[in-house]
C-alpha cells in the first residue's frame, strides 16, 4: 500500500512544484498604463484571465486540503501503528510528513498568490472607476458636444430665417426703390410742367393785366357812352351791339345803376329780373326794401329795383315785355308782352302787363289764366302782401 501511495504524492509534488512558475511567475502583464481609456479592452482581458485563473486556484486549494487532511489522517494512523508496535515502515512515514510540509509550504504560496490576485483586483477594480469616471467624462464631453451642435444648429437656423427675411425685404426695398425711381421721373416731368404752366401763368397775367387795363379803359368809354343812357335801348342807339354789362342812369338813380342789356333780334332788351342755376343762387325771399331799391349783381342774378322800374316804364316811352325760360334739357321758350308798366310805391307798385303774342311758345302764364292775372296786382314782399292771389302771401 506505501508504494502506490507515494507515486501519487510523488506526481502532486511535482504538480505543486511546477504551480509557481505558472501563476506567479513575472506580474508584468498586469502592470497598466496611465492611460486607461487607450488600455481598456487589456484592462477587460486581464481580468477575464485573473478571474479564470482565480477560479482554478480556489478549486486547487480546494483539493490539496482534502488531500492534507487525507495524509494528516493516514500519517495519524501509521503514528498509532507506529506506538503499538506495528511500524512496518518509517521510511513510508517519513515520505509522510515531507508530503505535508511540502503541501503546507505549497498552500501557503498559494495563498500569497492569492492574496497578490485581490491585491489585483482591487487595482483593477481603481483603473475600472478610473475608467469609468473617464468614460462618464467623454459622455459629458460628448453631450456638451451635442447640445452646443444643437446650438449651433438652431443659430444656422436662424441664421437662414434671418437671411431670407433679410432678401425679402431687400427684395422689397428693390420694389419701393423702384416705385420710388418712376414717381421721381414722374415728378420731374410734373415739375417741368409745373414750370411751364407757371411760365404760361406768368403770360397769362401779363395778358390779363393789359386786359383789365382795355377793360378798365372800355368801362371808362362805356360810362362816358351810356351817361346819358336811359336804358338798354339807349346804349343800342349809342353804338354798343354787344349782350354786357352797361350803366344807365334812369330818373329815379341819379348815380347810375349796373344792368344787363341783352341783344335779341337786333334789339337791345333791358334786363330787370335774371335768374340761373349755374350761378351762386342770390336769395330772392327778401323784404320791401330790398326789392324797392335791387339787389344782386347783374352778372349772375339780381332784381333792377322797383324804384328803377317805375322810372323806366312811367315816362312817354312804351315798353314791351318778354320773359325767357329753358328747361332742365336745355330748351328754351319766350313769351312776349305788347304793353308793361310799374306803378309807383304809394300804389304798391301795381303791373300792367297786356297784348300777349300769339307767336310765344311759352304761353300766357301773366294775363290768360283765370286764376292768376297780373295785371293789375300791386307787389308783395316777405313782409308786405299787396296782391290779391289765395296761393300767395
Amino acid at each position: 500500500m506505501a508504494r502506490p501511495l507515494l507515486g501519487l504524492l510523488l506526481v502532486l509534488v511535482a504538480c505543486f512544484a511546477l504551480l509557481p512558475d505558472t501563476i506567479g511567475g513575472n506580474n508584468e502583464a498586469f502592470n497598466l498604463t496611465e492611460n486607461v481609456i487607450q488600455n481598456q479592452i487589456a484592462i477587460k482581458q486581464i481580468l477575464e484571465e485573473q478571474t479564470g485563473i482565480g477560479e482554478g486556484i480556489k478549486s486547487l486549494l480546494r483539493k490539496i486540503n482534502a488531500l492534507s487532511q487525507l495524509f494528516s489522517t493516514k500519517i495519524a494512523a501509521d503514528e498509532r501503528c507506529t506506538q503499538g508496535g506495528e511500524h512496518k515502515d518509517n521510511v513510508t512515514h517519513y515520505l509522510l510528513r515531507e508530503v505535508k510540509d511540502a503541501i503546507r509550504g505549497q498552500t501557503d504560496i498559494q495563498q500569497q498568490q492569492w492574496n497578490k490576485i485581490q491585491e489585483l483586483e482591487g487595482k483593477l477594480q481603481k483603473y475600472e472607476e478610473i475608467r469609468q469616471q473617464q468614460q462618464m467624462r467623454i459622455q459629458q464631453h460628448e453631450d456638451s458636444l451635442k447640445e452646443k451642435e444643437d446650438t449651433i444648429r438652431v443659430l444656422e437656423d436662424n441664421l437662414r430665417q434671418t437671411e431670407e427675411a433679410a432678401a425679402g425685404q431687400y427684395r422689397k426695398l428693390e420694389v419701393n426703390l423702384t416705385k420710388l425711381l418712376s414717381e421721381m421721373d414722374h415728378l420731374a416731368q410734373y415739375n417741368e410742367e409745373v414750370t411751364k404752366m407757371n411760365t404760361q401763368l406768368r403770360d397769362n397775367n401779363t395778358l390779363l393785366k393789359n386786359l383789365s387795363s382795355a377793360c378798365q379803359h372800355s368801362v371808362t368809354e362805356s360810362t362816358n357812352i351810356s351817361s346819358s343812357a336811359r336804358d338798354c335801348t339807349d346804349i343800342q342807339l349809342e353804338g354798343e351791339t354787344q349782350s354786357g354789362v352797361y350803366q344807365i342812369f334812369p330818373e329815379s338813380s341819379a348815380a347810375g345803376v349796373s344792368v344787363l342789356c341783352k341783344m335779341q333780334e337786333d334789339h337791345m332788351w333791358t334786363v330787370f329780373l335774371a335768374r340761373r342755376r349755374h350761378t351762386p343762387q342770390e336769395n330772392f325771399a327778401r323784404n320791401w326794401q330790398d326789392y324797392k331799391t335791387g339787389f344782386g349783381d347783374p352778372r349772375g342774378e339780381y332784381w333792377l329795383g322797383n324804384d328803377n322800374l317805375h322810372t323806366l316804364t312811367s315816362g312817354d316811352q312804351s315798353y314791351r315785355l318778354r320773359v325767357v325760360a329753358t328747361n332742365l334739357r336745355g330748351e328754351q321758350r319766350s313769351a312776349d308782352w305788347e304793353t308793361f308798366s310799374v306803378g309807383d310805391e304809394t300804389s304798391g307798385y301795381p303791373v300792367t302787363v297786356k297784348g300777349y303774342s300769339i307767336s310765344s311758345t311759352l304761353g300766357d302764364a301773366l294775363a290768360g289764366d283765370d286764376w292768376v292775372v297780373m295785371d293789375g296786382m300791386s307787389f308783395s314782399t316777405v313782409d308786405m302782401d299787396h296782391d290779391t292771389a289765395s296761393w300767395g302771401l
